[in-house]
């Protein structure tokens, strides 16, 4: 299951666990093109957070049904 909210300044995706072995995660889609993806740790009681390009987020969903190689999109 996933969420989609938006904000004033940025989208918000939270794709929920469902099988709860793993926490949830969240994509936040700034206005500016910057993109976070977040999930919190219990153990270490904060988030663990990527800070990405929107280029890279757009390659990371291409390349989940592209065959193994190098890429360039267009």
């Amino acid at each position: 299951m996933f969420t989609v909210e938006f904000e004033s300044d940025a989208a918000v995706i939270r794709s929920l666990a469902e099988d709860d072995m793993h926490e949830d995660i969240e994509i936040i889609i700034g206005d500016d093109g910057t993109v976070f993806i977040r999930q919190w740790q219990d153990w270490k009681d904060e988030y663990d957070v990527l800070h990405i390009s929107w280029q890279q987020l757009i390659d990371v969903v291409s390349a989940i049904n592209s065959p193994e190689g190098a890429f360039y999109r267009r």
